[in-house]
């Protein structure tokens, strides 16, 4: 009888570890490229992305990831995937071609999407924009998402940091020390950009190597020759005031 009992709870438990490692959240690695060319010069379009798998929570965070990466697309009409943007895009410098036949070069639009967090609560995606279309320079830009891991849920600024006001404060301190602003000197006079409200969060936040990020890109609140202001913390120094592990 104790046999018997020793082989169902084995049974049982090898039936649990197998439908949890059948619901274990994996990622795999997806690309998209596109290339439709004039003469010598070519419109080129080069994406890669993880993709989720394995877990309830894929399908919302796919979804949240597959409209960000179309968001860079931008359109007034929008699209539904990688196809219709990259068409959009083609016609777009064909356009281009025809009104503008002796432009050099040609366009190109790269975007790469890196899981740079996994925590058994949250994941962070870091998004990198490469493009150009014609003008002056190529331009570039950071962005990350984060997302419950558990749910699929995107987790907004008021889910991630949870006092802002000590955020900003810690933030700030870290932004002068970067560029070297002296105490009693304003970053307006220094060169930046900041709005009436004064000193703002940036746009990209998230978790990588075991830290908190933030970037601050070009034109957010610099000119583009200041390029980025990328600042870090550890995750210990933000109890209570960022989400944690």
């Amino acid at each position: 009888m104790k046999y018997l009992v020793f082989i169902v709870t084995v049974l049982f438990f090898a039936c649990s570890n197998s439908e949890q490692s059948e619901t274990q959240l994996t990622f795999i690695k997806k690309t998209f490229s596109a290339e439709r060319c004039i003469d010598d010069n070519c419109a080129k379009m080069e994406v890669s992305y993880p993709v989720a798998e394995n877990a309830p929570a894929a399908v919302q965070i796919n979804e949240g990831i597959m409209g960000q990466l179309l968001v860079y697309f931008n359109s007034e009409e929008g699209f539904d995937n990688l196809d219709s943007a990259a068409n959009d895009f083609m016609d777009s410098y064909e356009e281009f071609k025809t009104d503008f036949p002796d432009a050099p070069g040609g366009w190109f639009a790269e975007l790469e999407v890196e899981l740079t967090y996994e925590s058994d609560s949250t994941l962070s995606f870091k998004f990198t924009d490469y493009n150009f279309y014609g003008g002056a320079h190529p331009n570039s830009s950071i962005y990350y998402m984060n997302f419950d891991k558990q749910s699929g849920e995107y987790l907004s600024l008021d889910r991630m940091i949870l006092d802002e006001d000590k955020m900003l404060e810690l933030v700030e301190k870290a932004f002068r020390k970067h560029h070297e602003v002296a105490e009693g000197k304003s970053l307006e006079e220094a060169g930046f950009f900041l709005p009436e409200t004064g000193f703002f969060l940036p746009n990209a936040m998230g978790y990588e190597d075991e830290k908190f990020h933030l970037t601050y890109i070009p034109y957010e609140i610099g000119p583009y020759v200041m390029g980025y202001t990328e600042l870090e913390f550890e995750l210990q120094d933000l109890e209570e005031i960022v989400r944690q592990k």
